[in-house]
């Protein structure tokens, strides 16, 4: 009992420093590359606002999510929300430009 009670505790710690080091920002951008097999969008990308504050850049990004990778292609504009963890940074969401 005491092992499964300790086992409880560890992963609660390691969920909640993980949250603690996540930070989000927005950011207006064109997409350079999108690579399917890796998972990763290339974008040259504004100064990224909030938790993040990050200058204007050329960089690569994660996805999470397959379809993401689906809806962008090179020279697409538009307005991403990124995220930083410690296992990188990650385009959470896409909106094209109109």
């Amino acid at each position: 009992m005491k092992q499964i009670i300790a086992t409880v505790i560890a992963a609660m710690v390691i969920l909640a420093s993980t949250s603690v080091f996540a930070q989000t920002g927005n950011t207006e951008g064109e997409v350079r590359r999108v690579d399917k097999s890796t998972g990763k969008v290339t974008l040259r990308h504004g100064p990224i606002t909030g938790a993040l504050e990050m200058p204007a850049m050329s960089m690569v990004f994660q996805t999470k999510d397959p379809a993401l990778l689906d809806r962008l292609k090179p020279g697409d504009r538009g307005r991403f929300v990124i995220r930083k963890d410690e296992g990188g940074y990650w385009i959470l969401s896409a909106e094209p430009e109109k």
